[in-house]
């Protein structure tokens, strides 16, 4: 089966959803022939882990330039690569601007925010907003199936766009292979936060270190929270390729999100075998509370600090949820998800071969 991957961006600068893009790919290459197609300085082509990549410019205005001047360019692309099926991630620009012909179209969303709050958290102008939702229509309209990454998504976007919820599916978020790997041995003492590091993910930890003096919080990943704070306790490392040293060395691991989808960093976590401290949204796609995991009813800083210090004083509880989690990260192994995958192109009538 030949397989085009369209996402933005690609490892290791990029977000969840990018991070998830690549692992379908590199997991359906081992059976399947996977092109990626994503945006580079220039037009490029290589190979990376036994894909083929096709870069393109991304040019200022991209929708305007690839749906004009640059539309020859990305279907020059799709027609070299021929593949059987063309699946989008965070579909956008790239999506829209090229003729499909024949071929199968899957698109998956990885956003968890409702439109109708997306003014305010994601764009800063109505006509940036308006464009969103005409392009997220569009794209809608044009595709096969459009799988979501959490159920709470899933029941969001089929109530937002109930024409297309026959073609809609769940398929969740998979994690690396290497983060259940041996852990090494780490002295477990520190909280830590990891992931990007932006004020609605991390935020409320900053205040709650700021109420725990005496314990150490670790911040690991890029964003506009990287700076000094002013809170001594409290140490930035920025972006990290080995997350994972950073995850063996914690006591617990604690993500107070205001929002989130399917995030993969309580994953990781829990395949490193320790124990997570996260809010509802997005985390109770995985975690139940008390069971392989703890989850916040709130992130006001106190109640996430009275969080901390339970799981703090209970070394029994942190075991006890560390080996839990570790189980229920198993089921979200690359091999299993992608296999999700292939049954769904398999349901729209593409076989292998």
């Amino acid at each position: 089966m030949r397989i085009a991957v369209i996402v933005e961006a690609i490892p290791p600068f990029c977000g969840g959803g990018e991070q998830v893009a690549w692992i379908h790919a590199t997991e359906m290459a081992s059976r399947h022939v996977v092109t990626v197609i994503t945006f580079g300085e220039q037009r490029e082509s290589s190979a990376r882990d036994g894909i083929r990549l096709e870069l393109l410019p991304k040019p200022q205005r991209p929708l305007t330039r690839y749906c004009t001047t640059h539309r020859s360019l990305l279907q020059s692309c799709i027609e070299q690569v021929d593949p059987a099926i063309i699946h989008c991630h965070m579909p956008n620009v790239l999506s829209l601007c090229f003729r499909r012909r024949n071929r199968l179209l899957v698109h998956t969303i990885h956003d968890g925010t409702p439109e109708n709050e997306m003014l305010g958290a994601k764009f800063g102008s109505r006509r940036k907003w308006a464009r969103f939702k005409v392009v997220r229509r569009l794209n809608m309209a044009r595709a096969d199936a459009v799988t979501c990454v959490s159920r709470h998504n899933l029941e969001v976007m089929r109530g937002l766009y109930p024409a297309h919820a026959h073609k809609m599916h769940f398929v969740p978020n998979p994690i690396y292979d290497r983060y259940f790997q041996a852990p090494s041995r780490g002295g477990e003492d520190y909280v830590l936060n990891f992931g990007r590091q932006i004020s609605h993910k991390m935020a409320a930890l900053l205040e709650a270190a700021k109420l725990m003096p005496e314990l150490r919080f670790v911040f690991v990943g890029s964003g506009e929270m990287v700076r000094d704070h002013g809170v001594r306790n409290a140490e930035f490392f920025g972006f990290s390729a080995e997350v994972e040293r950073f995850i063996d060395g914690a006591a617990m691991c604690v993500f107070p999100s205001s929002t989130e989808n399917f995030p993969l960093v309580g994953l990781e976590a829990m395949a490193r075998g320790k124990p997570v401290i996260a809010s509802r949204r997005g985390f109770s796609e995985y975690i139940e509370h008390m069971k392989n995991g703890f989850l916040l009813d709130s992130i006001d800083p106190n109640e996430v600090v009275s969080a901390i210090r339970k799981l703090q004083c209970d070394a029994d509880l942190r075991r006890r949820l560390g080996r839990a989690g570790r189980l229920t990260a198993e089921q979200f192994r690359p091999v299993a998800v992608v296999e999700k995958y292939e049954q769904l192109y398999e349901s729209l009538g593409l076989r292998e071969g």
